[in-house]
């Protein structure tokens, strides 16, 4: 209805997605104005409603909320990526073998139900993606329901890993990769389903198990018996690492 009113606010609207939308493939639709283009959007009618619905939202709430009353163009913590970002919702299902990560275009945001990476080093996704974090993140976290609740202080900055060389970043660049393209092949699936212990395809846990070699490999104790292995290694990298500050 707004776009058929005044089509060119279109330059102000950017996708928007929760964690869930992510995993569910879901996308929702928000205004994104910087204060440099403010005058130039006010000139349309569902822009300055909305904008001033923020603003008496704000002016009839909290502290912080009225703070921000001379900034009802924009969010709180306003973000957006250069150029692409990884998103890494907080929460996930108890039972997944893997965090269900991905990337998101400069013209997608996120809600605060989702953790971003923004501009990121591209093996950094990798990371996030092998079983090594999952498996840090599970006794750590906290919970909402039986779902595990991900956390950028304790799960993301605290999790151990080891200096590596530019060779070793760039196989875990590639293995990330093919994760992303194998998943491609199933445009018909939301990650919910491809990450579905019950239902995840063979060639997508394979992609998997590629990428969990290349990472675990960077650990000492390489291979792994098991996931208890693998979160000793990691708490004893903690330790060395969190001993030596």
């Amino acid at each position: 209805m707004i776009l058929q009113k005044e089509p060119e606010v279109s330059k102000y609207i950017v996708k928007l997605q929760s964690g869930s939308d992510f995993i569910d493939n879901i996308y929702r639709y928000s205004f994104w104005i910087e204060e440099k283009d403010l005058n130039d959007a006010l000139q349309f009618n569902s822009i300055k409603e909305r904008i001033d619905k923020v603003k008496n939202f704000r002016q009839n709430s909290g502290s912080v909320a009225k703070s921000l009353v001379d900034k009802s163009y924009c969010f709180r913590f306003p973000k957006r990526a250069k150029n692409h970002m990884v998103i890494i919702p907080r929460t996930t299902g108890e039972n997944r073998e893997y965090l269900p990560v991905g990337l998101l275009d400069n013209n997608t945001i996120t809600t605060d139900a989702a953790y971003g990476i923004y501009d990121y080093s591209n093996w950094i996704l990798g990371i996030i993606m092998s079983k090594m974090q999952i498996v840090w993140m599970k006794p750590l976290c906290g919970r909402l329901g039986t779902s595990f609740r991900y956390s950028s202080s304790i799960c993301y900055n605290s999790f151990p890993f080891p200096s590596i060389s530019e060779e070793k970043k760039k196989q875990i660049e590639e293995a990330a990769e093919n994760v992303l393209v194998t998943r491609a092949f199933y445009p018909e699936k939301t990650l919910a389903e491809l990450y579905d212990p019950d239902k995840m395809p063979e060639d997508l846990k394979e992609a998997h198990a590629v990428l969990d070699d290349i990472v675990e490999s960077c650990y000492p104790g390489y291979p792994f018996a098991n996931d208890e292995a693998r979160l000793e290694c990691l708490f004893k990298l903690y330790e060395k690492m969190t001993s030596n500050k």
